[in-house]
């Protein structure tokens, strides 16, 4: 550190009126940038100087020449206001002194009298060698946005550390979040070297106290985050640290939901990202149920492609979707312009073309209670809740929403369709969605059973629903020419599930307004389906099971009265 010598700057935007007391009182933060500002944790970043880098705490009933201190929680550094009127980061020294100095490797030249570190305006200056010189990439802010999830690459090994990691929940190392591998056998954490470090159990075993690990960052970090650094990694091979620039540590993609309804329908649907391979550099996706894949093709544009696409390793633009416009690191789902499809032998524009991470639909299962909400979900364009999308049921008041608390929920107003935000959930996953949508929210959801929510392992929501082309009904005993051969009429749905008709007959099976499904003939196709009119019903409500999948018994009507039928089958092919 250095005795602070520059000229001070009077003035320069900060104000008179602004006192330290009226922000937060927990610390602030030095970043390179704001983009990813959130309150919160505390901790200090520079270019250089990186051992200044880290979380910062108030100390609480110390002061230094009248103001607030803050100590570096995995250091040795302070953060403190010089005997010159200028906010400073310093080492040892400062203390030593008792702070009745203007020693430090970190300041800013504005006298910020009475301004906050976060809120004083100039730029700040830094050490470097025997000088300071201004930094204009150094910001004190008091909020750091930490990801939840990291996806990292290594294919050159070691391939254990590669995949997912999520963030661990209340623990730090160093002043730094840990991210621990979904494997749980690797760690994602800050060494005592100010290093970016994955690790095994030893390093766990130590506390993360350590240097021990086989990937690490080249340079320390200076408190950016491991998506955020722009430094080479190194790997461990035999015995030495080899520099490897395959390695791609970045935040895990979120899923992707494909519209295409003009044309090759056979890429449509939902993409989730491949965890441990990358396209030309560029996140890859999947389809769930098909060979498609979305990937960045050497021209640098997105393209959904097959099989053929594959076998090249990707190294190629071959596809039957494209966007025209060179994505330059933007993903698909920010692209501006339209997308071109294959038609015959030429590519056509066609705006109806969509990718997007918010399915747009969604399907509600809940067959032990709550019924009534099964069913199919759109989502409702530019609509936003607690800022997060909605899905409204195609045939009731019910809709799929983020919860102020960040949960999501199904809930609806029988008096005010509208106020349905605060309204009693009947649905609800209580796990946080941090951002994931409620298909891939991968916990347990719950219902509600009497005045409290239960937990139901058999309430899912999905994007896609096993809908059987063809079902065969059997009816021996009765009703007889409701039996035979049904379809499933395509984009036709009844109460908001999907509806079969009847091949050489008259008779529908759909989903009645009691929630039952029904073998109904042309006065329920002639009510558009809105009654429960029949002369087979399931016996219980299915809550979006299909027929084929009931475990209960079916009901028939004989003369005047429904009587249950063992011998009544529903087989899907």
């Amino acid at each position: 550190a250095s005795r602070v010598g520059a000229g001070p700057l009077r003035g320069s935007g900060s104000s008179r009126s602004r006192t330290w007391h009226e922000s937060s009182g927990r610390g602030y933060i030095v970043r390179n940038d704001l983009r990813d500002v959130a309150e919160g944790a505390v901790c200090a970043l520079a270019n250089g100087q990186q051992k200044c880098g880290g979380e910062y705490a108030l100390v609480d009933g110390e002061i230094a020449n009248s103001y607030p201190l803050w100590k570096q929680v995995a250091g040795t550094y302070w953060l403190y206001c010089g005997t010159n009127g200028m906010w400073i980061i310093s080492g040892p020294e400062a203390k030593e002194k008792n702070f009745e100095c203007a020693y430090g490797a970190i300041f800013n030249r504005v006298l910020h009298e009475g301004c906050p570190p976060n809120k004083v305006a100039g730029t700040w200056w830094r050490l470097h060698g025997e000088s300071f010189v201004e930094d204009e990439s150094i910001k004190i802010t008091t909020g750091v946005s930490t990801p939840f999830s990291l996806r990292v690459v290594t294919p050159n090994g070691p391939s254990r550390c590669g995949g997912e990691y999520q963030l661990a929940a209340n623990e730090m190392a160093n002043g730094m979040p840990i991210w621990r591998h979904r494997s749980g056998k690797s760690w994602l954490y800050t060494g005592s070297n100010g290093m970016w470090i994955i690790g095994g159990s030893d390093s766990k075993e130590k506390n993360f106290q350590c240097t021990r690990g086989v990937v690490y960052s080249k340079y320390p970090h200076g408190g950016l985050m491991p998506d955020r650094i722009d430094c080479v990694w190194l790997r461990l091979s035999g015995d030495k640290f080899h520099e490897d620039s395959s390695i791609k540590v970045s935040l895990k993609p979120s899923p992707l939901y494909v519209q295409s309804p003009n044309g090759q329908q056979r890429c449509a649907g939902e993409y989730v990202p491949v965890v441990d391979a990358m396209a030309n550099d560029q996140p890859l996706w999947e389809h769930i149920g098909s060979k498609c894949w979305l990937y960045s093709g050497t021209n640098g544009m997105w393209i959904i492609g097959g099989a053929d696409a594959k076998a090249k390793d990707f190294n190629c633009t071959r596809g039957v979707i494209y966007c025209r416009v060179p994505h330059g690191g933007t993903m698909p789902d920010k692209m501006v312009g339209n997308w071109l499809r294959l038609d015959g032998e030429t590519f056509r524009e066609d705006a109806a073309i969509s990718v997007s991470v918010k399915p747009p639909s969604l399907y509600v299962v809940s067959p032990n209670g709550q019924q009534k909400c099964a069913g199919e979900y759109r989502l409702v364009p530019g609509e936003t809740v607690n800022g997060q999308p909605v899905w409204k049921h195609r045939k009731t008041i019910f809709r799929v929403f983020s919860s102020r608390e960040g949960s999501w929920r199904i809930a609806g107003n029988e008096d005010r369709e509208g106020d349905f935000r605060d309204s009693e959930p009947v649905i609800e996953c209580e796990v946080p969605h941090r951002g994931t949508m409620p298909n891939r929210i991968g916990a347990v959801w719950s219902r509600l059973d009497g005045q409290e929510l239960v937990e139901d392992s058999a309430i899912a929501v999905t994007t896609v629903v096993h809908k059987p082309a063809k079902l065969h009904v059997k009816s021996p005993n009765g009703q007889q020419r409701s039996a035979g051969e049904y379809v499933l009429v395509a984009g036709a749905q009844a109460n908001g599930h999907p509806l079969w008709r009847q091949m050489g007959g008259k008779y529908w099976l759909y989903s009645g307004t009691n929630g039952m499904w029904i073998f109904g003939s042309s006065v329920a196709k002639e009510k558009n389906f809105d009654c429960s009119r029949g002369v087979i019903y399931s016996n219980a409500q299915h809550g979006g099971v299909m027929p084929d999948r009931l475990k209960s018994l079916w009901l028939r009507l004989d003369g005047e009265a429904f009587h249950e039928d063992e011998a009544i089958a529903v087989e899907a092919d």
